[in-house]
């Protein structure tokens, strides 16, 4: 059953389920935790909508991933912007908060944000143009 799992899902689809799975977490944090760091990093964006809506955002691409994980390379790309969305959009809120000083420490997670971002990326390209093969529709990889 993992096997055929794995035969399935690939790197790709693993890549997406993973890091849906953080972005699960990351929202609920976001949701039950009190930072005061990240309010003031993340205060850019939190003119646009409130701590607990960006909460849901992260879930809801968290989601995505998840979902979309299972889907074939071209189905899967509302997945892959769902995972790249987030650390997009908060690594920008933070850049910009520690280039107006509202909280010049906030520098020290933007190259985070970018290295997830920078991830998501090249595993998109680089199993994109590959057609995943499903064990359950029969297709034989040459074994």
């Amino acid at each position: 059953m993992r096997a055929a799992l794995w035969r399935h899902l690939g790197w790709r689809g693993l890549a997406l389920a993973g890091v849906g799975a953080c972005w699960i977490v990351y929202g609920i944090g976001l949701l039950v935790t009190d930072r005061p760091g990240l309010l003031l990093a993340a205060a850019p964006i939190l003119r646009v909508m409130c701590l607990e809506a960006w909460g849901g955002v992260w879930i809801t691409c968290g989601i995505l991933g998840v979902v979309t994980a299972v889907l074939r390379p071209g189905r899967d790309l509302l997945g892959f912007a769902g995972a790249a969305g987030p650390p997009l959009v908060w690594g920008l809120a933070y850049t910009a908060a520690a280039a107006t000083g509202a909280y010049e420490v906030a520098w020290a997670s933007v190259p985070l944000f970018a290295a997830i971002l920078l991830l998501v990326v090249i595993v998109a390209v680089l199993t994109g143009g590959r057609t995943r093969a499903c064990a359950c529709e029969g297709v034989s990889r040459g074994r």
